[in-house]
């Protein structure tokens, strides 16, 4: 970690910061990346022409996959407000980034038994689901959530409360939050999702760039299960070290002689 703030101080000491192009360039490869995770088919050069001019080409397009682009973006953004404005991390927050990156889905027939299990505007579930473990798209095994439907609430104000209260840094609580909110499950769908992007809300209000999960190198969501069955806690730690080490690397290298004159992330709002 001392290696990545160092990094980090280097990085902001350059007043590193993307063109509009790139920071939009930027918005998208999240978007498309996280949801690629999840099984979104739509490419990125599809997901790029989605945004710019809310149309889309190609054959057998899913409605679902539109919908989640479009959802996960609407999330990002307000992500990237919440950190511009530093909000505190809070349940609210939370409810806020699931219901606006999945919310779309229930006005489609794609969310029709979770409609029947129950999934409601700005709240955790209201009905019991589990944690299904798959191999090459095989599941494999069913895990049952550590909440459930009557204590969801009160278990995520205390991990909130946990975190708030932790001495440790920012990209141990990030992960923690994330692998905890998946052991969880407090939402019918979008538990990783909503992971991820609070993982980038607590490293961004720490001046950490946005960054992607890529399959490039590891998949983030094999590393959450194999670090659950394995107990080692530093898998996604150490991916995401790594991800947000190349990244500053790359930006410093690219940005070394090019003077600016704004600092940090743009914030496209």
């Amino acid at each position: 970690m001392n290696a990545l703030l160092h990094l980090l101080k280097q990085y902001n000491e350059q007043n590193v910061i993307p063109s509009l192009e790139e920071e939009q360039a930027l918005l998208y490869e999240y978007v498309y990346n996280t949801n690629k995770l999840e099984g979104n088919q739509l490419s990125l050069i599809q997901t790029t022409e989605l945004f710019k001019s809310d149309t889309i080409s190609g054959n057998n397009i899913r409605n679902s996959d539109i919908l989640e682009q479009k959802g996960m973006y609407k999330a990002l953004k307000r992500m990237l407000l919440a950190v511009k404005n530093q909000e505190e991390l809070s349940t609210k927050l939370i409810l806020e980034f699931n219901w606006l990156a999945i919310g779309n889905l229930w006005n489609d027939d794609y969310y029709n038994n979770a409609k029947e299990k129950g999934q409601e505007k700005n709240r955790f579930k209201i009905s019991q689901n589990v944690i299904s473990i798959k191999q090459n798209g095989v599941e494999i095994e069913k895990i049952t959530p550590l909440s459930s439907p009557d204590n969801v609430e009160e278990k995520m104000e205390t991990l909130l409360k946990t975190i708030q209260e932790s001495k440790k840094n920012v990209l141990d609580k990030s992960v923690f939050l994330a692998q905890e909110i998946w052991i969880h499950q407090p939402f019918v769908d979008g538990n990783k999702r909503t992971g991820r992007l609070l993982i980038n809300f607590l490293l961004m209000k720490e001046g950490f760039p946005l960054f992607s999960f890529t399959n490039e190198k590891s998949n983030y969501n094999s590393l959450l299960v194999e670090q659950y069955y394995a107990g080692t806690p530093d898998l996604v730690k150490n991916y995401i070290q790594t991800t947000l080490s190349d990244k500053m690397n790359t930006s410093l290298l690219a940005y070394s002689k090019i003077k600016k004159d704004f600092k940090g992330f743009r914030l496209l709002l």
